[in-house]
């Protein structure tokens, strides 16, 4: 004998809507409590539009859920993106050369080093003073740069001296790239190994907790950029004062005026200016300010 088939009665929840419940009672931080403790001949009574509803507020929610998982996924990822600080020596030449390396974004020279108490410094302060370090700050792609190979790469450019101002030091931020960084030391003395160019010994590198970092003078950020560019400007300048260009063009430079002033003396008159600011701005610019960690990353 054929027995009928079970049909769900028409007001009964099957286990998908019941599942369905469960999950928005949950997801709304139990707003719904009362749907998880009523007893179930009472819930077999829950009304069809109720559950219906309970659905569509499932569906938008992770719909919701799935747009913003694809937003997040399409921002570019920071997590590759560190900072990493040194005292390198005198700051110029070193943040220039590390900027060239692959996988380096950015470098700023600053003040660091100094104990918790001490005043902002300036570079008169940094130059006379025994607490502030030259340093620079790197932002760079560990995919394409990893620590231990920036570490050698700080190392081979430094021009570490002898007083505080130009101490060789890796600034670390936590202890496991302080273990990085004394690991990396300890395998180079183990080998002997001392830079090239002028033999110079690991056993200089010391290694210190990262404290406040200062950005310096706009005058000092990619120093020997600006001073290349300048030098170039004052030779081209002290050529026109010296009557260098009188000839070109048939004669009309050497025959130029302005304001009643001939082109040799505005060559003259420029070329002093600059001088005179390059003089001036080591006396007044005082742009000093604090870098955060994590600032130079925002900025790119």
């Amino acid at each position: 004998t054929n027995k009928p088939k079970a049909t769900a009665h028409p007001l009964l929840p099957t286990a998908s809507d019941t599942v369905t419940m469960i999950a928005t009672a949950t997801m709304t931080t139990f707003l719904m409590p009362a749907l998880l403790s009523t007893p179930a001949p009472i819930m077999a009574f829950t009304s069809p539009s109720a559950l219906s509803r309970s659905t569509n507020t499932i569906r938008h929610t992770t719909n919701n859920i799935n747009d913003a998982a694809t937003r997040r996924n399409t921002l570019p990822s920071l997590h590759a993106i560190k900072e990493a600080t040194f005292g390198m020596g005198c700051f110029w030449e070193p943040a220039e050369s590390l900027l060239k390396q692959p996988g380096v974004l950015a470098t700023t020279v600053g003040y660091t080093g100094a104990p918790p108490n001490k005043p902002p410094p300036s570079y008169d302060t940094v130059c006379f003073g025994n607490d502030y370090v030259e340093a620079v700050r790197v932002v760079y792609d560990d995919t394409i740069l990893d620590y231990t190979t920036l570490l050698d790469k700080f190392f081979e450019v430094q021009k570490p001296g002898l007083s505080r101002q130009y101490a060789s030091i890796v600034f670390v931020t936590d202890d496991n790239e302080e273990e990085e960084v004394n690991k990396w030391k300890t395998a180079a003395i183990k080998t002997k190994v001392k830079r090239q160019s002028d033999n110079l010994p690991y056993e200089l590198v010391e290694i210190e907790p990262t404290s406040s970092f200062y950005r310096a003078e706009e005058y000092h950020q990619r120093y020997w950029e600006k001073q290349r560019l300048r030098a170039g400007l004052a030779v081209l300048l002290v050529a026109g004062a010296s009557g260098a260009y009188d000839d070109f063009g048939g004669g009309v430079i050497g025959n130029f005026e302005l304001g009643g002033l001939a082109f040799d003396t505005i060559c003259n008159a420029v070329f002093l200016v600059g001088a005179g600011w390059m003089i001036l701005e080591r006396l007044v610019v005082r742009d000093v300010r604090e870098l955060k960690s994590g600032d130079m990353i925002l900025e790119l």
